[in-house]
């Protein structure tokens, strides 16, 4: 790989770092702006929005000034970038499928992605970066890096400001670990619980029902789980969607069984 395609690349994964590191000082303060961020690095607000919605070029000397202004504390990935932004070696790999593999776990354990897919849907809904962050009250920053996971997973794509929905579903779902989606399940089961103090009884339904069983017929009541979830996903989408919703259903035993 020639000179131009080694830096093009290291200048790639400079704007993922940005991306990640805005991300995380959103969720740690939901308050952090891309202003804040921006005064942070010692750069012109505008310049950076446009430099992580990849609409700007990055120079070699502007990289080596975020480089400096980030204080990363890991001194071999400082020390990767800053080469990688001044270096001429060849060596320079593409994503890798693992990696590939690790963006799609975290797809699935974030609620968040799946979120802002299902919001491209929305009809007259112009999905600019801070309206999809407005609408689903996240964080900008959380929501430029999930909508950049999306982008590299081939999920979602990028005209002007407006995204665009390109699919709902990844290729990369049998290497997600079960950790993953015990964490998605997680998080949304979370969201039903605070949704019972945020959100008006006209608009939600929380209910349940405690019953004696027989185990045995436990694989068909899944199945009939299943077939309930998609005739009710198919009902609510008939029609012009304005809204984003989610369904949990939970079936545990209450009492304790015996270990074989």
């Amino acid at each position: 790989m020639n000179m131009l395609h080694r830096l093009s690349y290291t200048l790639g994964m400079l704007i993922d770092h940005l991306q990640k590191t805005f991300a995380e000082r959103s969720r740690r303060n939901p308050q952090y702006s891309l202003r804040s961020f921006a005064r942070a690095l010692d750069i012109d607000s505008s310049t950076l929005s446009a430099l992580l919605r990849r609409k700007r070029p990055l120079t070699a000397k502007q990289a080596q000034k975020l480089i400096f202004s980030l204080d990363i504390q890991d001194p071999a990935l400082a020390q990767n970038l800053l080469l990688g932004s001044i270096s001429s070696t060849d060596a320079a790999p593409g994503p890798a499928y693992d990696e590939l593999a690790i963006e799609a776990a975290e797809v699935i354990t974030s609620w968040e992605h799946q979120a802002i897919l299902f919001l491209l849907e929305l009809h007259n809904f112009r999905a600019t970066a801070r309206n999809i962050s407005s609408r689903l009250n996240i964080p900008l920053g959380i929501t430029m890096e999930c909508l950049a996971r999306c982008e590299k997973l081939g999920l979602a794509s990028q005209e002007k400001e407006v995204w665009k929905l390109i699919t709902k579903n990844m290729a990369f779902t049998p290497n997600v670990p079960n950790q993953a989606m015990r964490e998605h399940h997680k998080q949304y089961i979370q969201m039903g619980k605070d949704s019972m103090d945020s959100v008006p009884m006209n608009k939600r339904d929380v209910s349940g029902i405690s019953m004696a069983i027989c185990a045995a017929k436990l694989p068909e009541a899944r199945r009939m789980i299943q077939d309930f979830r998609r005739n009710l996903s198919a009902f609510l989408e008939a029609g012009p969607k304005d809204s984003v919703y989610r369904l949990n259903i939970q079936l545990f035993p209450l009492t304790q069984e015996k270990q074989p």
